[in-house]
């Protein structure tokens, strides 16, 4: 999936996620995409590949493209990385934001288990790819099917945007689905020890 499509996406679930919980803000929205594009830093093409070309060749070569940076081992390294930046140089204000690039990693990596490659979420204990869409619920980078997605995630964020300045974003997330995803967020958050 193309960077554009990840983050179309990813902010298609996570305004949502963050506006029921209260931490819908600049930091935690930026942390939010920055996650979901960081898996792909093992590619040289790609957006984040772009941005750091040492490292994107150094995960590349050593990991190759979706391997080791599209796991739940790497999900948990970073996540542990962004806790112990957060605990050194973080406000109180973004206390929140290794949290945020969690639920933004892990949403990349539930994307790509939807394209034809598959992801292998539990490198290096497997080398099998899950595939989640099996053999009809599947898209190819760059082609029709990932472009379809793109203009769908597109404007579901754009109604969401004119929702969060109408302010009735809640709206999507009304009764008791909202009240169970706020419990959930805040429950995952006191488990990852966030919870000030």
């Amino acid at each position: 999936m193309q960077y554009k499509t990840h983050l179309a996406v990813s902010l298609a679930v996570g305004i949502p996620l963050m506006s029921c919980t209260g931490d819908l803000n600049f930091p935690n929205a930026l942390a939010f995409c920055a996650g979901a594009l960081l898996p792909d830093i093992d590619h040289p093409g790609s957006y984040m590949g772009k941005k750091n070309k040492f490292l994107s060749k150094l995960t590349n070569k050593t990991l190759g493209h979706r391997g080791g940076t599209h796991s739940l081992l790497f999900a948990a390294l970073v996540y542990a990385f962004f806790v112990w930046i957060r605990n050194l140089y973080f406000t109180q204000a973004a206390c929140f934001v290794p949290f945020w690039i969690l639920c933004g990693y892990l949403l990349h990596l539930t994307e790509d288990s939807f394209s034809k490659e598959g992801v292998n979420w539990f490198w290096p204990l497997t080398k099998h790819k899950a595939k989640s869409g099996g053999r009809f619920a599947y898209y190819s980078t760059g082609k029709l099917s990932e472009f379809l997605i793109f203009l769908a995630a597109g404007c579901i964020v754009l109604l969401e945007l004119k929702l969060a300045y109408d302010g009735s974003l809640k709206s999507l997330t009304p009764g008791r689905t909202g009240e169970f995803l706020r419990y959930s967020i805040e429950f995952l958050k006191r488990v990852l020890c966030l919870k000030t």
